[in-house]
């Protein structure tokens, strides 16, 4: 019996210590806002500030490196060399390098949590910049995957034989679906998601400055043109994103808006990103296939990318992330068959699809392909003939589209090394610099990645958990790594790097500069779900009883993401994203306004030095570049306004005052 009751007490205690987790994240949530306007509460804030500031500075970064640099050291000579050091012996026990892994693992898990914007006031570029957390929220996130963790590892124990085999069962139904069934219903659903919340939530328009400026460069291309000529009094056109100098474009690379074109001729520009949301799904499901040859992990990362909110509602948008992540993982997915055929062919799609990626953001293409080119230059110099033929028309593809990119900065800018961001801003934005505000710093660097990594622990899932538990969980599990997975944490690391050293960092339907790690991740989730049991199992617990918690725990969050989170998403989406409406334009048709100039008041306050152009992106994206339109919106420049009525006489001239009319608030 005493087998038992040991047993017997440990459920309990998980049991216990789990109501526990979630009686005290509830009973803080009720009082959250009684706690937080205490006197009390506010001098402890106070107080951690004040260490804040002095834990995070110069010295105390500069003592931590030498403290670890110094460890790392003393566990080279010891552990590697053999050698004894003084006070060292430590440093040989058999269960350090587990311990030390753990606790680096969790440490990050943390950080995941922990807003570092609090400890150092970020200033916000955008208009949702900052995750609106406090310490005092990651710890009720710690407490809440406490509360997971602990019920989940009684339910591990305790939960009926019959209800686990018939969740297994279910489950098998699933997995046995054929390929074509399973993926072709994934697909129809996601493109009548995705088309739909293009047209009704975002109103079949884009939000976004980044992705109003791509569509108006898309209208360029339909005028046989990289550029247009400058509008008459070029400052009643000015628009963030937009150049216009000597000739009249976006900042960005032609990827995109050639795509944004084949949308305009097709008269529905709107539906490009779901087009390349639903491809996408359909690599992501192929490269899955291809690499892992298991049709567990290919249906359920499937699964989980389709009920993905950030890839769903990026997928809806104009937003250039949409077809960058197709040519990434198209380029993933050749790469990968590339090392299984012996077809030429797939190296050289390699090099193109990276290329076509590049074209749309060069440094997301670049970091990511960065681990992937080291690869293949590593297998060129081993000296293999094959490897280095294909490393040669692998290049020789991704030399072609960077060629092009060039030649289009060179036609543009004048200098084919100018990308349209510095041509726009006079810099790139990297650190030491930035396109607006002050100069980036390695310590707004830290912030920014802080504040994505958060980002995606909200955004990527929207669970009542962080999205990123079951990645960590897979790295802190004991278990053999293989190649892919090693290249996919590179290319993780690399990309998170990339974006260390610039200075922006904004929210878009999450953190989009992340964005293109959501393959990456959901892999890693899957693989961490699919590892546990097994791992479980050395540890005394059913294999089959574990499965079917750990399924119950995925749908019960898939459950409250469609719910709960997703109809929030869908009314914060549909409230004029981004301060961009179409309710102008709108009340333009509908009164019948025609052969006029619309000046769009920007003036966020009668002393603003300047108009805010975030909102001018409401009238903008419907001019055309020769400005023929039948009405055509114009910024308020005030009493400079006749200087453009000059310009385009025999028109009757409108002023839009929604920014300051009380009565139409709600066109904000």
């Amino acid at each position: 019996m005493k087998p038992f009751d040991a047993s017997h007490r440990r459920r309990r205690l998980f049991l216990a210590g789990g109501i526990c987790c979630y009686g005290i994240t509830i009973s803080i949530l009720l009082r959250k806002e009684h706690i937080t306007s205490s006197q009390t509460f506010e001098r402890l804030g106070s107080t951690l500030k004040l260490l804040a500031e002095h834990l995070w500075s110069l010295p105390s970064a500069l003592l931590a490196f030498l403290l670890l640099a110094a460890v790392s050291f003393a566990y080279y000579r010891v552990r590697i060399q053999g050698k004894q050091i003084f006070g060292g012996s430590w440093l040989m026990h058999p269960s350090l390098p587990a311990c030390a892994k753990g606790a680096f693992t969790v440490f990050i898990f943390i950080i995941t949590l922990f807003p570092l914007a609090w400890a150092q006031g970020g200033f916000a570029r955008s208009p949702d910049s900052l995750p609106y957390l406090t310490p005092f929220d990651a710890l009720l996130a710690l407490l809440s995957v406490a509360g997971t963790v602990l019920c989940a590892l009684y339910c591990f124990e305790t939960i009926p034989l019959s209800l686990a085999a018939r969740v297994e069962k279910m489950a098998a139904r699933v997995f046995s679906l054929r390929e074509p069934l399973f993926m072709g219903l994934l697909l129809i659903l996601f493109l009548a998601t995705a088309g739909t919340i293009a047209f009704s939530v975002l109103n079949h328009m884009p939000h976004v400055p980044d992705s109003i400026a791509q569509l108006f460069q898309a209208k360029i291309f339909r005028t046989g043109r990289l550029a247009a000529p400058l509008p008459p009094q070029k400052e009643f056109f000015d628009y963030m994103c937009m150049i216009n100098d000597t000739k009249w474009y976006s900042q960005y690379p032609p990827g995109h808006a050639l795509f944004l074109l084949a949308g305009l001729w097709l008269g529905a520009p709107w539906m490009v990103g779901p087009c390349m949301g639903a491809a996408s799904l359909l690599l992501f499901y192929l490269l899955a296939q291809e690499i892992y040859r298991d049709r567990r992990i290919s249906y359920l990362a499937a699964a989980l990318l389709f009920f993905s909110p950030f890839f769903l509602f990026m997928s809806s948008s104009h937003m250039n992330h949409t077809s960058t992540l197709f040519f990434i993982l198209f380029f993933l997915y050749c790469f990968a068959r590339a090392r299984s055929s012996p077809s030429p062919m797939n190296s050289l799609c390699a090099g193109l699809s990276l290329g076509c990626a590049i074209s749309m953001r060069p440094l997301t293409a670049a970091a990511i392909g960065t681990p992937f080119i080291c690869d293949v230059i590593i297998a060129a110099l081993k000296k293999r003939e094959r490897a280095a033929g294909k490393a040669l028309l692998f290049f020789t593809g991704l030399s072609l589209m960077v060629a092009l990119v060039l030649c289009y900065n060179g036609l543009t800018t004048g200098d084919p090394l100018r990308f349209g961001y510095e041509q726009k801003h006079g810099t790139l934005g990297f650190v030491g610099a930035a396109q607006e505000g002050t100069p980036h710093t390695l310590k707004g660097g830290v912030i920014n990645s802080s504040n994505n990594l958060i980002g995606l622990n909200q955004y990527l899932f929207e669970w009542p958990i962080p999205s990123l538990l079951f990645v960590f969980i897979f790295f802190l599990i004991p278990g053999k790594r293989n190649r892919w997975d090693i290249l996919f944490l590179c290319t993780s690391l690399s990309l998170m790097a990339g974006y260390f050293f610039y200075y922006y960092q904004d929210y878009c339907f999450g953190p989009r500069f992340y964005y293109c790690l959501i393959p990456f991740l959901i892999l890693f989730t899957v693989r961490g779900v699919l590892r546990i049991p097994a791992w479980l199992e050395k540890k005394g617990y059913s294999r089959e009883r574990s499965r079917a918690v750990l399924c119950l725990i995925l749908c019960a969050c898939i459950l409250w993401m469609l719910l709960f989170a997703f109809p929030s998403l869908v009314a914060k989406y549909s409230r004029d994203y981004w301060r961009v409406t179409d309710k102008i334009h709108d009340t333009v048709k509908e009164r019948g306004i025609t052969n006029a100039i619309v000046f769009i008041d920007c003036w966020e306050s009668p002393d603003a030095a300047a108009p805010n152009l975030l909102y001018y992106g409401s009238g903008f994206q419907f001019n055309s570049p020769d400005l023929h339109d039948d009405v055509i919106y114009a910024l308020d420049l005030k009493e400079r306004n006749v200087e453009l009525m000059r310009g385009f006489p025999g028109r009757k001239y409108y002023r839009c005052n929604f920014f300051w009319d009380r009565s139409a608030e709600t066109w904000r």
